[in-house]
């Protein structure tokens, strides 16, 4: 397989990892299964409190229960984690006094 000799650099796959809506890398990304937009979770459940539509394209996720048309995306997280270096620590981190944060410890062992 021939190389271009090209390296990429993690701005260069900026627009694929990071949230359209807080505008930070993606964690613990989800993805809406109607039009397979990719946020935060956190960022997309804070909106579906308002908002039944894909922030992105505006397209109506569901009538009356959006948060049943989402999926985590793990693969997607692993690649922002291995393209990042420190950000699973620094989330880890940063919300490891919350309660809502203890699951993390388990599921991102550092």
């Amino acid at each position: 397989m021939a190389t271009t000799g090209r390296k990429h650099l993690v701005k260069d796959f900026n627009h694929f990892i990071t949230c359209y809506l807080c505008r930070g890398y993606l964690i613990k990304p989800t993805t809406v299964t109607e039009c397979l937009h990719t946020f935060c979770k956190s960022c997309i459940v804070q909106h579906f409190e308002e908002s039944n539509d894909c922030p992105k394209c505006g397209i109506q996720v569901h009538e009356t229960n959006p948060l049943e048309m989402l999926r985590l995306d793990n693969t997607l997280e692993e690649i922002i984690f291995k393209l990042v270096p420190g950000l699973r620590e620094s989330e880890f981190t940063r919300c490891s006094h919350l309660s809502v944060c203890s699951l993390l410890r388990v599921m991102w062992p550092i």
